[in-house]
């Protein structure tokens, strides 16, 4: 049964009688933009503040809904400017409906023998620390402005593989990073729940993805990185894959990267077509995962099915 026709689909775009807002870090490009001109897609979805250090309007400006924001997420100074920006609309009635961490990055793509320790601290910030304090710097904002009840807002992490044990070899800050990412997911999904569930969270592995992170993938040497040549194989088969029905929820290809786009169909599910407790995914030692082929009949065009 597709999520659209579901009850908690339903539930989601009645939402509140106030018009709502999203926020998107990453918003820039990658499954960061995807995912934002996504939720602009939601009818009930006004604005979507897309944010990245140098994201320009220019950037956004052929998708009418998106807002630039230009703030760097791991400063404290950053985080204000977007604190700001999300209460402008706050004081106009329109609750924080949805807010997603996309924003991250790979390096330093080293042996743990080379990463220095400003490295290593700099890839926690931006990869967890961030994310964190962001969330909850946002919380206020994402709680129902309906007192009777209304619709909890709802965090979505865009997690990794590499937060459940052992990355490649190179990888090991940003394994490292993810891991502590994932771990903020279930501290944050926990406490916001025992708090009255006014805020949900849920995180999800998006699979191995045609982003300019790959890019920075396929740049490393080998003897920073061994498998890259996998990596490079992989990228040298994503052609064909783009184009196999690309405006359609489709399964992730294998052997080959798969597009944000497609990510963003994903994402639209776990967002509209999950109650909160499934969303939330409380009761899984794990998170979802775009791959798990269990869950394909709720968000894959039936024609595309396997």
């Amino acid at each position: 049964m597709s999520f659209r026709v579901s009850a908690a689909f339903q539930t989601a775009i009645k939402g509140e009688k106030n018009s709502s807002v999203a926020l998107v870090s990453g918003g820039r490009s990658g499954i960061g933009l995807a995912v934002a001109k996504k939720l602009a897609s939601f009818d009930f979805i006004d604005h979507v503040i897309a944010v990245s250090r140098s994201i320009t309007p220019q950037d956004v400006a052929p998708y009418p809904k998106l807002v630039a924001l230009a703030a760097d997420v791991t400063t404290e100074e950053g985080r204000e400017t977007i604190v700001s920006k999300v209460k402008e609309y706050h004081d106009k009635k329109q609750q924080l409906r949805y807010l997603v961490h996309s924003a991250g990055s790979i390096e330093p793509i080293k042996s743990v023998l080379d990463i220095k320790p400003e490295e290593m601290r700099k890839s926690m910030v931006l990869n967890c620390e961030a994310p964190f304090f962001l969330t909850t710097a946002l919380y206020p904002f994402m709680k129902p402005m309906d007192s009777s009840g209304g619709v909890a807002g709802r965090v979505l992490h865009v997690s990794s593989g590499a937060a459940h044990g052992a990355p490649p070899v190179g990888w090991a800050a940003y394994g490292i990073g993810k891991a502590a990412f994932f771990q903020s997911y279930k501290v944050l999904e926990r406490e916001f729940r025992q708090e009255g569930g006014h805020v949900v969270v849920g995180s999800f592995k998006p699979g191995v993805v045609d982003t300019s992170m790959q890019g920075t993938i396929r740049a490393a040497s080998q003897d920073s990185m061994p498998v890259v040549e996998n990596f490079r194989n992989m990228k040298a088969k994503t052609e064909e894959a783009k184009n196999s029905a690309p405006h359609k929820a489709r399964p992730p290809p294998k052997g080959a990267l798969d597009s944000p786009d497609n990510v963003a169909f994903f994402a639209e599910f776990l967002l509209l077509g999950t109650t909160d407790e499934e969303f939330a995914n409380a009761s899984d030692t794990n998170e979802y995962d775009i791959r798990d082929s269990k869950l394909y009949p709720l968000w894959i065009d039936e024609e595309l099915l396997p």
